[in-house]
């Protein structure tokens, strides 16, 4: 306790106390942070309460940054940060004309291209019930399929599974889910109309008729404009961010001092 009023009791002298102004316009955001929490405008004693906690703050806010307290804090650094991260977010919160949500989403046509979508049948060889075996049936069940031609009485040759034989209109994303990514990547090159395989699952080897393959493409800006919309205002942001950042910070001279070298921080260290 006699520490801490060395360090910040002799500041003020009564000649030199400093002000701190409560505004009435401080006085209402008071107020009506109390009223959206509650539900309810404060009382006289409750308002109060709130001035005088606000006053407290302040100063032990004041105190904090004069003795150098928050200088070496991470989470004070992290939270003033964040609030001039917030600050560039305000400067570019506009909304977008029709215009520029045309020219972003012909710019960036990757990030709301729709995907390709594959309607497939599969006859499926499971690992735990062939076995070791499972290699020599998949090339009987590959010359057996050879001989058919299309997907009709084909499941009967395999396994029963669990989700069935056919799956319609699905991307590479579902595809992925269901079976992995190495079978999403090998079904996505096979060609239309015939029996391929096998392509190995997690659940065993499968081959697969591709019966209907509907490419991606890039819809209209009525179809995504809620995305397109909310990339944009990222995208803004994100510049507003880095030009605020550019030119703070080249108001401020930068210098990187060299890591020590492991005889200099041997030394430092004894």
């Amino acid at each position: 306790m006699f520490g801490l009023f060395g360090l910040f009791g002799k500041k003020n002298e009564p000649e030199t106390l400093a002000k701190i102004v409560i505004s009435a316009a401080r006085v209402a955001t008071l107020a009506d942070g109390f009223t959206r929490t509650w539900r309810r405008p404060p009382s006289e004693q409750e308002l109060q309460g709130l001035i005088d906690d606000y006053i407290r703050e302040e100063v032990f806010y004041r105190e904090g940054r004069a003795a150098g307290l928050d200088r070496d804090d991470v989470i004070i650094r992290r939270r003033v940060r964040q609030k001039m991260e917030f600050l560039a977010e305000d400067i570019a919160a506009v909304e977008p004309s029709e215009e520029q949500l045309a020219d972003y989403l012909a710019s960036h046509p990757e990030r709301f291209r729709t995907q390709e979508r594959l309607t497939f049948h599969h006859v499926f060889l499971s690992a735990t019930r062939r076995g070791s075996e499972i290699g020599t049936d998949s090339k009987q069940l590959a010359n057996a399929l050879a001989r058919v031609s299309g997907a009709e009485n084909a499941a009967a040759l395999g396994d029963p599974f669990l989700l069935g034989e056919e799956f319609r209109s699905l991307s590479s994303r579902d595809i992925a889910q269901t079976f992995g990514d190495d079978f999403a990547k090998q079904i996505s090159s096979l060609q239309q109309g015939r029996w391929e395989g096998p392509i190995p699952s997690s659940f065993g080897l499968h081959f697969v008729l591709v019966v209907e393959r509907t490419p991606g493409n890039l819809p209209p800006l009525d179809a995504v404009r809620q995305a397109v919309q909310k990339e944009w205002l990222n995208t803004r942001r994100l510049e507003a961010e880095q030009m605020l950042y550019r030119k703070l910070r080249d108001r401020y001279e930068i210098v990187v001092e060299p890591p020590l070298d492991n005889t200099v921080r041997s030394e430092a260290k004894q």
